[in-house]
Parts: structure tokens; sequence; C-alpha cells
């Protein structure tokens, strides 16, 4: 059989015609600043929100540790990923660029609704109204999680402020410490977690652990009981609270080994904290930085070696990063 000289004629006709766009230059600043006391407010109807939403995938199989239930993080915010329902799946999402909530269903449904000021009430009346209308019938335990001074969702009715500015900036802070999260974890050889939002406690986390088990406490609840049940470091960013007011990098061992306050760490900016039993780097000492992604991987390094070599984990869990 003969064959044209071009066998697609017609779309090599309309790509002679299309223009390349011009190059645009990305303005965009990874490491935004954020005040804790400006933020403390809208974090309020924040956390909250994304607990309703993080709890409906609690409907998903348990994986040890929580595994399952974290957020992923996407370019333009936050999502469940595909939650198993009546043979299909839906998707939560929500923007932090256009600040809206929305869904989408394999079997067709796409709705939204936005992110605005509002009482968690109203939040959680609007996302159960929209899952409602694509046909999905769920439900949450509408206590909050791991948070002082519990107040059930749909009995939290006082309007809240939502600041889109802010919002935005925190989910930038939360896209820039997976970038550098990503190249520390691909040097650990053993077990991990995805990393995401840990809606509970409203930071975001990369966990490794050596293999060996651990005991979470005599008193320990529910969800730290199936939590802290094997040997782990963690490190991770959170935005502050009343009791640490001010966003932060953190990084601790558990169990906590003796003497591990006396490690070396770096950047210089780093420091133990004994009121909280773990290692801090203060988000504003990162932004002043010439190389922040450059400390913030010092950090993560250095406070996991701090406390492997305390807890004498095997030294081998920890490789080169690259295909071998």
């Amino acid at each position: 059989m003969l064959m044209a000289a071009n066998p697609w004629p017609r779309t090599a006709i309309i790509a002679s015609t299309m223009s390349t766009p011009p190059e645009q230059d990305i303005v965009y600043e990874s490491w935004p600043p954020l005040s804790y006391p400006d933020f403390a407010a809208t974090q309020h109807l924040l956390h909250m929100g994304l607990q309703a939403v993080g709890k409906l995938k609690l409907k998903e199989p348990f994986e040890q540790q929580w595994a399952e239930v974290s957020l992923p993080l996407s370019a333009r915010g936050l999502t469940t990923g595909p939650i198993h329902y009546s043979g299909g799946a839906y998707e939560v999402t929500v923007d932090l660029i256009s600040h809206a909530v929305g869904c989408v269903t394999s079997w067709g449904f796409s709705g939204h609704y936005d992110l605005a000021a509002m009482s968690v009430a109203e939040f959680v009346q609007q996302l159960f109204g929209m899952l409602g209308k694509a046909g999905i019938k769920t439900s949450i335990n509408m206590k909050p999680q791991e948070v002082p001074n519990v107040i059930p969702f749909d009995q939290d009715t006082l309007r809240r402020p939502y600041d889109p500015a802010l919002v935005n900036a925190w989910w930038r802070i939360l896209l820039s410490t997976q970038r550098v999260m990503q190249a520390f974890r691909g040097r650990f050889r053993g077990k991990m977690q995805p990393i995401g939002l840990m809606w509970g406690t409203l930071d975001i986390r990369d966990v490794r652990y050596n293999g060996k088990p651990a005991s979470p406490g005599a008193k320990a609840d529910y969800i730290r009981r199936n939590a802290m049940n094997e040997e782990l470091i963690e490190v991770g960013w959170w935005s502050g609270s009343a009791a640490y007011p001010k966003p932060a990098f953190y990084s601790f061992t558990y169990p906590q080994p003796a003497k591990i306050e006396h490690a070396k760490v770096s950047p210089a900016s780093s420091r133990w904290e004994p009121t909280m039993g773990e290692f801090l780097l203060d988000y504003d000492d990162l932004r002043k930085s010439k190389e922040p992604d450059g400390d913030l991987l010092s950090f993560f390094e250095s406070t996991y070696h701090a406390g492997a070599e305390s807890a004498g984990w095997d030294p081998t869990l920890v490789g080169s990063g690259r295909p071998e």
C-alpha cells in the first residue's frame, strides 16, 4: 500500500496556522508572609471546614496510621481524591485560587459553592447540600477532632471571617513545603505515608517509620492508638495556634530518645523547644534565608539524623535518592 507523503494533511494545516503564544513571566511568591494573629479568625473556619471535608474520607477502608485520611494538595488547593460511592466515585475539591468548594462525580455531576465569610454550620450545610444534589447520601461525626474547646460543626453558628489572600498564602506555603518534602522523602528506603494535609491538626507532614512497634501510651485515645503504634520520625509545618502563635516547621521523634535535645541541627535559627518536645524552625526565620528551600531541606535532614542516631535507627534506611 502506498503511503501519502503526509498521512495527516489536515492536522498539518491546522498546526501550521496556529501561532505560538508568547512566553509569560510567572509572578509567584513561593514563601509569602503569614501572620498567625491576622490569620487566626479565618483559620478557625478553614480548619473546621477542612475537617468536615476530610471526614468524608473516613468512609474509605482504614490504612495503618490513618494513611488514607490526609487531603492531597493540588495545583489550585486541596482535594479528597476519589471517594468510592455506589459503584462509582466522587471527589470534593477546595479551590484556594477561585475560593470555592466543589464536587465532581463519575456519573457526571459538577457543582460548587463559594468560600466566603460564614459560620462553620453554614459551611457544613452547604457542603452536604451540594453532596445531596449530586445524589450522595453520606454523613460524618459532627464533633471536631484534635482541637480544644470543641463545638460541633452544626452548632458552631458564629459568623467567621474569610480572608482569601491569607488563605491563598497559607496554601502556597503548603505547596512549597511539599516541594521540599518530596526531595527529602526520596532518599528514604523504609515505610512512609503520602504527603498531605492532616486535617485534624491542620498541618502538612511527612513521616518515616523504621518498622518497629511502639506503645502509644496507656491513656492514648482512639486516634493516637492507631497513629503512634510504630516508631517514627515526623517533619511538618503548621500555621500556628493560641499556644504557639506563629507559623513554624517542626520535627519530632517518637518515642522521644534520651538527650535528643542536645543534638546539633541546622539551620542556625532552628532550635529545640522543650515545652513541645520538638525541634522548631520558625517560618519567619526561613523567609529571611537567601536559600529557603535549601535551609528547609537541611532542617528536615538534620533533625531526622538527630532522631535516627539518638534512637538507633538503621542508617541504611537512607539512600541516595536516585535510581540505582
